[in-house]
């Protein structure tokens, strides 16, 4: 039994080797494109966060105090109660597409420790599971967060158009309160 053992131990050892071998192509590339999606996120997260914090910098530079606020009459409240609704509908804009990007790098982080797993395997010899399904699962969300990437970009624009509209309301209506 023992000289069974002996000479089974090694053909299983070199059968396990070449099954993660096999796969080797497949986790490098899956490699390859889990960190230029992650580049993707993390450099559009980046410039939603800029984009919001320059927003909301210049509206600061603009408000007026409570006593100035309810100083005003006329046109001029009118104008600012525009502005500042205005406003606060392009900040809040912003909010829906901020909790789907933290919900996707949540599970994004989540998700790259299999990429690890896998990297780490094959650099071992050994990997655990399904590989060709753990492949597949992280290629698509590699596939998945290009996708999500492109889809935020096109409304970051719309934000940004809408905020910058908004910030222009703003400025017009502190200069019409302001020289008061």
């Amino acid at each position: 039994m023992k000289k069974v053992l002996l000479f089974a131990l090694p053909l299983l050892l070199v059968a396990c080797k070449g099954g993660v071998e096999a796969h080797k192509a497949a986790i490098e590339e899956l490699g390859t494109s889990w960190d230029a999606a992650t580049t993707a996120v993390t450099g559009f997260s980046e410039g939603l966060t800029k984009d919001m914090t320059s927003m909301t910098e210049a509206a600061n530079q603009m408000m007026l105090d409570s006593a100035a606020v309810a100083g005003l009459k006329g046109e001029a409240g009118t104008k600012w109660t525009e502005a500042i609704t205005a406003f606060k509908t392009a900040s809040d804009a912003y909010t829906p597409v901020q909790t789907e990007l933290n919900d996707f790098v949540t599970m994004w982080t989540e998700k790259g420790a299999g990429v690890t797993a896998l990297k780490d395997g094959l650099a071992a010899g050994k990997i655990e599971g399904d590989i060709p399904a753990q492949i597949a699962e992280l290629s698509g969300l590699a596939t998945q967060a290009t996708e999500k990437v492109a889809s935020w970009t096109a409304k970051q624009t719309e934000l940004k158009a809408s905020s910058e509209s908004a910030l222009g309301l703003l400025k017009a209506a502190y200069e019409m309160v302001a020289k008061k």
